[in-house]
C-alpha cells in the first residue's frame, strides 16, 4: 500500500464503543439481558432516511440465519421495524418520505410496492401497537416489531423486532412475540 490507509480492527472497536455509549443500544442490551435465556433473537434498529439500520442484535438460544447484524440496512417498506417506526409519522410524513421511491423495492413476492398498500399497513400498526412483516423482507420469515417510545419532542425513531419461521407464525405465537417485544420497548422507553 503506497502510503495509503487500511481499515483494521481498531475501526470495529471504535464503532462498537460508539454503539455501546448510544443510550438506546445500552437500554436495549440491559432490557434483553433481563429476559434470561430465551429462544428469540431480538434486534434494535433505527431509521436513516428510507432505510432501517440495525444497531444491535441479541442472539436467542435458537439460532436462525437472519440478515440482521449491526450496520445492516433494509428498506423501511418491507420490514416490520420500518413499519413500526413509520407509524410514528402521520400519513403526510410517510408520503413525504417515500412518495418519490414508488414503486418500492420488492425483496420477495410479498413485499409491499405501493404507497397505498404501505399506508394501509401503517394505519393498522398504529391501532395494534406492533407491526408484522409476513415474508416481505425474506421468504419463509415473519417478523414482529414495535417502536420504542421516544421523547415527546420527537427525534430519532427506534424499534425492536424478532423473527420466526413462517411455519411457526401462528396467530397465538405472533401475539406472544408482540407482547414480549412491547414489554421490552415499554421498559426501554421508561429508561430513556
Amino acid at each position: 500500500m503506497d502510503g495509503g490507509f487500511a481499515l483494521g480492527p481498531g475501526l470495529l472497536r471504535l464503532a462498537q464503543s460508539y454503539l455501546d455509549a448510544f443510550d438506546p443500544v445500552r437500554s436495549f442490551r440491559e432490557q434483553v439481558s433481563r429476559l434470561g435465556d430465551r429462544e428469540e433473537t431480538l434486534q434494535l434498529a433505527t431509521m436513516d432516511g428510507a432505510d432501517v439500520v440495525y444497531l444491535a442484535v441479541h442472539e436467542g438460544t435458537v439460532l436462525m440465519r437472519l440478515t440482521s447484524r449491526a450496520g445492516a440496512r433494509l428498506p423501511v417498506t418491507c420490514t416490520a421495524l420500518g413499519k413500526a417506526m413509520l407509524a410514528g409519522l402521520d400519513d403526510s410524513g410517510v408520503c413525504e418520505l417515500l412518495a418519490t421511491r414508488e414503486p418500492f423495492e420488492a425483496r420477495t413476492p410479498w413485499s409491499l410496492t405501493t404507497l397505498d398498500a404501505l399506508l394501509a399497513e401503517v394505519r393498522e400498526v398504529r391501532t395494534a401497537g406492533h407491526a408484522v412483516d409476513d415474508q416481505e423482507a425474506a421468504e419463509g420469515i415473519v417478523c414482529v416489531a414495535a417502536a420504542v417510545p421516544g421523547p415527546a419532542g420527537g427525534g430519532r425513531s427506534f424499534a425492536v423486532s424478532s423473527s420466526l419461521l413462517k411455519s411457526e407464525a401462528t396467530p397465538e405465537r405472533v401475539a406472544e412475540l408482540a407482547a414480549l417485544i412491547k414489554g421490552v420497548v415499554r421498559r426501554m422507553g421508561g429508561a430513556a
